[in-house]
């Protein structure tokens, strides 16, 4: 499972579906770009909905549905990695990330889209509906609503994790934007009828996802550094950690499988980190230099897994280790 982003929202503001870009475009493909988008279904009952006019035209009703399917899926794999969240500091870490740099970044993102098209709230409901720069000031100040829905969703349905204040719609919307906006355009949600597992018993349960987990989510235990103390780049970490669930060496709770031959295997992915630059060379303060072998104690304990005498052995015999991953996936990890 990836982490929520948004990326049809960044797509519809900076990139190739830029409404304003989409010239020459006509009614006719626009209700067959409608057809092709793939329905999403809310998987629990969400607090709030946006009641915005009705999309008139073929234009409006694509992007329409567009923003409702991104945010349906932002809000999706955002609930479903809270539900299959570790402990109290995973759940915290989603909401931070989502209600802390996410959405303010997309709040940013469309205030500036606004301001430099002009696409005023107040010409955009005065307008019959026929002009292209309407339409375009529709979709946008649609995905602005979407941005404060998501935010009022997350923000009261995990208040409990969420470190900042507490915001209503109108303080929200002056907090970020600089014109005003109905509070009425934000209502409570319709009640779903949300499938069960009875309701449905043919269907195929999903793939199991990987989730990424840039942080510490194990106990604490004595000796082991810290996420923070250890991994240089997270992204790049992150991608790397995809790749040992991909390969099937860890599952998706980041536990070792522990199958035949796969202890040689998670030793020298963990030498080959070491030798590709992952981790960082000093603990701070102090400066002290991060020792290989408490770099393996920190992977053992991410991982739940034993490798300190394999470990050894492949930091023993360089050359062995290079034949060992010399044509395999560990071999063609990138330089962090």
């Amino acid at each position: 499972m990836k982490s929520p982003a948004l990326d049809t929202f960044q797509n519809i503001l900076f990139m190739e579906l830029r409404p304003w870009m989409a010239t020459g475009i006509t009614e006719a493909k626009y209700k067959q770009l409608l057809l092709e988008i793939k329905k999403e279904h809310f998987t629990f009952q969400p607090l709030y909905e946006v009641d915005f006019p009705k999309p008139l035209n073929a234009k409006r009703k694509y992007y329409y549905a567009l923003i409702e399917s991104d945010v349906i899926q932002y809000l999706n794999i955002f609930t479903s990695s809270i539900s299959g969240a570790l402990n109290e500091n995973e759940k915290k870490y989603w909401v931070h990330n989502s209600l802390n740099k996410i959405l303010p970044q997309k709040f940013k993102d469309t205030k500036e889209v606004i301001e430099f098209h002009k696409y005023d709230l107040e010409k955009i409901m005065g307008s019959s509906g026929n002009s292209a720069a309407f339409d375009d000031g529709y979709i946008i100040q649609f995905l602005r609503l979407q941005v404060l829905r998501i935010f009022l969703e997350i923000q009261d349905a995990y208040k409990d994790y969420a470190s900042d204040e507490v915001f209503s719609f109108e303080e929200l919307n002056a907090k970020y934007y600089s014109d005003f906006l109905p509070k009425s355009f934000i209502k409570e949600a319709t009640k779903l009828k949300l499938n069960s597992p009875t309701d449905s018993p043919r269907i195929k349960s999903p793939t199991i996802q990987f989730v990424p987990r840039p942080f510490d989510f194990r106990p604490d235990a004595k000796g082991i550094l810290s996420y923070k103390a250890i991994i240089k780049n997270a992204d790049r970490f992150s991608n790397f950690e995809e790749r040992l669930f991909t390969n099937e060496l860890i599952d998706e709770n980041y536990n070792f499988r522990d199958q035949h031959g796969q202890i040689q295997e998670l030793a020298a992915v963990f030498q080959t980190l070491f030798q590709k630059g992952y981790f960082n060379k000093l603990k701070f303060p102090g400066q002290k230099p991060i020792k290989p072998v408490e770099i393996r104690k920190f992977l053992d304990h991410r991982y739940n897994s034993k490798t300190d005498k394999q470990f050894r052995e492949w930091g023993n015999n360089p050359d062995k280790l290079a034949t060992f991953t010399a044509a395999r996936w560990i071999d063609n990890l990138p330089v962090s």
